[in-house]
């Protein structure tokens, strides 16, 4: 006994747990301009001249605000172009409630669209509020497949009241409930079952996925554009479906921008559609999908300023044409059996089985669209087909882009036949030629080690050749009571075609050369040491003869002593006397003078006349030599150098040049040689920064005591 009243409470409870089903598309609608808090709470008098009374609808048409032509609502239709400020409207709907609604566990509210800005109150008590603030006025709530939760408290046996406070532009077609229903209530359990967006999260979730997925093909192959605007349309789709959802409502708190990224991804992507049939049917020219591209673009730019729903209509034509013009094409290429270029070039010829494909798919996808055209304009229904009609469109673009897929690997494994082929017959060819390769290689291997020890050798030789010539030149300024010297001597790589030498007697400095050697290499190094003892033999020998006289002595043992050679030399040769200073210049750079206490620098050189004579070694030395003699001053600081110092460049190619080098002299420090010669250095060397040195620097500092 006690398992059958066991099993009746179980019985009684299942059926007091779902609830009273209630359509309110069977209520009576009670809708005025305005809102009151205190209209929530009982239903007007029905000789009251504000409200509109509707009658039951039962789910055949939506209640659009525009649609009914309230008093004090401004009149507009789909054509509309321009926004309206928002207006308030409060719709009444009564219901009855039984005992099974009262004792029902979870009653909830089932609303398939609300908007634009809304809140629901039953029996006068607010029971969702989608008022949201944003500055002055209020975010677009514009929901779809809404579940409202009704507390039971508030719940009366017998005549209930829902009131909807609305909000929104009154043209607009979200303003109300733009989808016939079905509004009701039931068991919430119930109400989140029926939810049909799961097929849709699926779809969207696939499209996304065939947009990933052609992408990377793209990018693996961005020679084939199909690729790229298969891509693009399936992404515009799951754009669309996505902002049309209900999970995109709770995401997005302003669903106006929901519905300019729906309308938006609709209006581009028929030409991302119409491109895609242009790339596969490889058709020419390219022109109907940039004009679609370019008309859906400003329909959607104009949609940031004007209502979108004009738009939408303009879009219809649009789509209408696109449409047409590609079942033209497709059906075009189909019916042609040979088609070649002007330049006698085959092109592409469309099979009959990618017809059918692509005929199957453009016009699934067609008809699904006016359908859904058709039910929005004539019922205000949700879209429905579309979304079937695009997933049987991006089926069969598939099929036939892994159809032209299979027809390339096809051809690539009948190119692999032949080439392996190919290299079956140059397989020996390349044998024959490996072993011949392979000896060579053990030749050259042989002749490369022969060379690097030669090299090695070489480089030896250099560094002996070089440690040699520097032990011939002074290692240090000479110590003097009358001057005060400085030099530096920097070969730009081993053996330097640079020579100096500084002559002295009894603590006073008697003369001075720096010359470079024609030529580069080991021989050039090499003549520097017999140049500079050529100086050294002759500055002792021939210390009483004029300057002139000695230099030209100098050069006749010079010729004689070159003459195997060939090279020539450039000097400038200096004998010192108290406070007189000789100076020969014989094809070499012009020495610099700076006076003590000044900044200016000036070229020693003649006033008149030519200032410099021929290089030594050359016969017509002779006639041509001149001397220059001038005091000098205690303070008074001479600078000689080489070629190499000025023709140094920087990174852009620029030389460091004699207008540099004088600028640093006359502004480097004065108190000694030593300090003269490091600012000049610097300078040289900051100017170098970045770039190589290309050839020899020698320089001289004096500085009379």
């Amino acid at each position: 006994m006690k398992r059958y009243l066991v099993a009746l409470l179980c019985a009684l409870t299942a059926l007091t747990a779902n609830a009273q089903f209630v359509d309110l598309g069977e209520s009576m609608l009670y809708v005025r301009v305005g809102f009151e808090d205190s209209w929530t709470r009982t239903l007007p008098r029905l000789d009251d001249g504000d409200w509109t009374i509707l009658e039951p609808t039962r789910g055949e048409r939506a209640l659009i605000m525009r649609d009914l032509g309230l008093p004090g609502s401004p009149e507009g239709g789909v054509l509309s172009l321009f926004r309206r400020e928002p207006i308030e409207y409060t719709v009444l709907a009564p219901f009855q409630a039984d005992l099974t609604l009262l004792n029902s566990s979870d009653p909830a509210l089932f609303l398939k669209h609300v908007g634009q800005e809304w809140a629901v109150y039953l029996n006068g008590v607010l029971l969702r509020n989608e008022f949201v603030s944003s500055g002055d006025g209020y975010e677009e709530r514009s929901m779809v497949d809404v579940v409202v939760p009704l507390d039971k408290r508030r719940l009366t046996r017998g005549a209930n009241l829902l009131a909807f406070r609305i909000r929104g532009d009154p043209v607009d077609d979200r303003t109300g409930f733009n989808q016939p229903g079905p509004y009701v209530i039931d068991s919430y359990r119930s109400l989140v079952s029926r939810n049909s967006e799961y097929i849709d999260l699926m779809l969207i979730g696939i499209y996304a996925f065939f947009a990933l997925y052609h992408g990377v093909l793209y990018a693996l192959r961005p020679k084939d554009k199909a690729y790229l605007y298969f891509s693009a349309s399936a992404l515009l789709m799951a754009l669309y479906m996505w902002s049309r959802s209900a999970a995109a409502t709770e995401l997005v708190a302003n669903t106006g921008l929901l519905r300019y990224i729906e309308y938006a991804s609709l209006f581009m992507l028929l030409p991302a559609v119409v491109a895609f049939i242009r790339t596969v049917l490889d058709d020419r020219p390219f022109r109907m999908p940039a004009i679609l591209a370019a008309a859906s673009a400003a329909l959607a730019a104009a949609g940031l300023f004007l209502r979108l729903e004009a738009m939408l209509y303009a879009w219809y034509l649009v789509a209408a044409v696109g449409s047409a013009y590609a079942l033209g094409v497709v059906v075009r290429k189909a019916a042609i059996k040979d088609e070649s270029a002007g330049d006698g070039s085959a092109r592409l010829v469309l099979s009959r089985g990618e017809a059918i494909w692509i005929i199957a798919g453009v016009l699934a996808f067609a008809v699904g669209a006016a359908l859904d055209v058709w039910v929005v304009v004539s019922v205000g229904g949700n879209v429905v087909w579309s979304k079937y009609g695009f997933f049987l469109f991006s089926l069969t673009m598939s099929a036939t882009l892994a159809g032209r897929f299979s027809k390339i690997a096809a051809a690539a494994e009948a190119m692999n036949a032949d080439l392996e082929a190919e290299v079956a017959s140059r397989t020996s060819e390349l044998s024959a030629a490996a072993a011949e390769r392979l000896r060579l290689n053990e030749e050259l291997s042989s002749a490369n080690a022969r060379l690097s020890d030669s090299m090695e050798e070489a480089e030896r030789d250099l560094r002996i050749a070089s440690s040699v010539q520097k032990g011939f030149f002074p290692g240090e300024a000479p110590a003097v009571g009358d001057w005060d010297v400085a030099f530096a001597y920097e070969p730009a790589s081993g053996v330097s075609g640079d020579f100096y030498d500084f002559y002295s007697r009894d603590g006073a400095l008697t003369g001075a050369v720096l010359g470079t050697v024609s030529g580069a290499g080991i021989a050039s190094g090499l003549v520097t040491v017999l140049a500079k003892n050529v100086f050294s033999r002759g500055m002792a020998e021939l210390s009483e003869e004029p300057l002139s006289a000695m230099l030209v002595e100098v050069n006749r043992r010079m010729i004689r002593e070159l003459s195997a050679v060939g090279n020539t030399v450039s000097c400038a040769f200096m004998r010192f006397a108290g406070d007189r200073v000789e100076y020969v210049n014989a094809a070499h750079t012009d020495a610099l003078l700076r006076r003590a206490g000044k900044r200016a620098v000036s070229l020693v050189k003649a006033r008149q006349g030519p200032s410099k004579a021929p290089p030594l070694g050359r016969d017509d030395f002779e006639a041509r030599v001149g001397a220059l003699a001038f005091s000098a001053k205690p303070g008074d600081a001479l600078l000689v150098y080489t070629a190499g110092l000025v023709n140094g460049a920087n990174a852009k190619g620029a030389p460091y040049g004699v207008e540099r080098l004088s600028e640093a002299f006359a502004r480097a420090d004065p108190d000694s040689a030593e300090s003269t010669l490091a600012s000049l250095m610097i300078d040289y060397r900051n100017y170098l920064a970045g770039s190589r040195r290309g050839g020899d620097v020698g320089v001289m500092v004096f500085v009379k005591r």
